[in-house]
């Protein structure tokens, strides 16, 4: 879990911070409001206090951010920062924050078009490639809809198309290139082609509003692994309130994965509802299918309150170990 340490005060007023200044670099591995510790390179942590420092260079600092601590005189644990400098974290697979402030594991992800941090599968309309593959798009309005932004699964870049009137009536979102993506809205659904050939569609029972209300429910729980103290599974799903379909965002953080740092893969997807498990043919299994082809089976439990992790035979775990996730909201 991540902390955040609240910016507070400016210490080097016009000039108060003198030449002699030495500092310390490193991953902030503890913060309070008036103290940080950071651990550096070669792997000592050393402490200090910002209750006076100059903090105009941090802006929210969080556990994992790398931290330029500046102080006078020889390091004594506990000493007096004078200031402190914020930079942003190296990018990673499933890193907390990217560039701009998006945590990738929650399932944000920066929008150009809307000029925010999104979860896809809330702010966006869902498509399924029509070649049978599990790879999809998403397909983001501008908050005036004169534009849109497609997001792919098969790390294509992102296209942002601009909307035309046709000659027809209704509109379409492309750009004056022939082999421009066209997004239109056919026939009740969201269509994206390429040179007249239709390449993905929204799903008919996403978009049908006689299936009720959008719900959304979120597991949470940590589950053993092999090398690191367990890994933290937070699962999100969504789905019309009457379709035993729907998507998913499973955010997998590793805890203190690599030299003791957690670290998170972030997976999304579709999820299926199948019926029967290895010892119980009445059971009620989730099936989530991830874009990369990854498939992950839970056992729902009776009240649908928690989640057990299956194997690929839908079988659970003999280790008698916990492989469950609870519903937390």
């Amino acid at each position: 879990m991540r902390t955040a340490l609240a910016a507070l005060g400016v210490l080097c007023f016009m000039g108060s911070c003198s030449s002699g200044m030495t500092s310390s670099k490193g991953i902030v591995c503890d913060a309070t409001m008036n103290t940080v510790a950071i651990v550096t390179d070669k792997n000592d942590t050393l402490s200090f206090s910002t209750m006076n420092a100059n903090k105009e260079e941090v802006d929210g600092l969080l556990l994992n951010d790398t931290l330029e601590v500046f102080y006078a005189g020889k390091y004594t644990p506990g000493m007096q920062a004078s200031k402190l400098v914020q930079y942003p974290q190296s990018p990673k697979l499933g890193g907390d924050r990217d560039e701009h402030g998006c945590i990738g594991s929650a399932g944000y992800v920066w929008c150009e078009v809307q000029q925010d941090c999104i979860r896809l599968f809330e702010k966006g309309i869902r498509t399924e490639a029509v070649d049978g593959s599990t790879a999809s798009a998403f397909i983001v309005f501008s908050p005036d809809s004169t534009r849109l932004e497609l997001f792919f699964s098969d790390d294509q870049p992102n296209e942002i198309l601009e909307r035309r009137t046709l000659p027809s009536g209704g509109f379409a979102w492309n750009v004056e290139d022939d082999d421009t993506k066209n997004v239109r809205f056919i026939n009740g659904l969201w269509t994206i082609e390429q040179r007249g050939e239709v390449i993905y569609w929204e799903d008919s029972a996403a978009a049908d509003s006689s299936l009720g209300d959008w719900q959304e429910r979120t597991y949470e729980g940590v589950l053993p692994a092999a090398d690191t103290p367990g890994i933290r599974y937070t699962l999100t799903v969504r789905n019309r309130e009457y379709s035993g379909d729907g998507t998913f965002v499973l955010a997998m953080t590793y805890l203190e994965a690599e030299n003791g740092k957690d670290e998170t893969v972030t997976y999304t997807g579709r999820r299926f509802t199948q019926r029967g498990s290895a010892d119980d043919k009445d059971a009620v299994v989730w099936q989530l299918v991830a874009d990369d082809g990854t498939v992950f089976n839970f056992l729902v439990s009776k009240e649908g309150t928690s989640l057990t992790l299956l194997n690929d035979k839908f079988e659970k775990p003999q280790s008698g170990l916990n492989y469950t996730l609870r519903l937390v909201q």
